[in-house]
C-alpha cells in the first residue's frame, strides 16, 4: 500500500489508461479525467478529500508511482480540481 505524505493524495486511474513510450498517460474511456483517491496525505487539512471519492485532476501533473506490480498516481493537492458526486438525473 502506497501512503500519501505532506500535502499529496494517491490515486487510482478510472478508466483504461494507456502509458506512451516518453511517458504520457493516455485515457481511453468517458471519465478522461477522473481518478479514485486512495490515500490521503496528513497536512491536507480539514477540508481535505475523502479515500473513496472520485476526483478530477490536472493529468499534466501526477507522478506515476509502481509497487509491487501494482500502479497508482501521485498529485499534490493544489492539482485536484474538483470532486463528482452524484446528481438527480437530468442536472450536469
Amino acid at each position: 500500500m502506497i501512503k500519501a505524505a505532506n500535502k499529496f493524495y494517491v490515486l487510482r486511474a478510472l478508466g483504461q489508461t494507456k502509458e506512451t513510450q516518453g511517458g504520457i498517460i493516455i485515457q481511453h474511456s468517458d471519465e478522461t479525467e477522473l481518478a479514485e483517491v486512495t490515500s490521503v496525505g496528513p497536512d491536507c487539512g480539514e477540508h481535505a478529500i475523502a479515500v473513496g471519492a472520485h476526483v478530477i485532476i490536472n493529468w499534466n501533473s501526477v507522478m506515476k508511482v509502481k509497487v509491487n506490480g501494482k500502479e497508482a498516481f501521485m498529485i499534490h493537492a493544489d492539482n485536484i480540481l474538483g470532486t463528482v458526486e452524484d446528481e438527480p438525473t437530468g442536472t450536469v
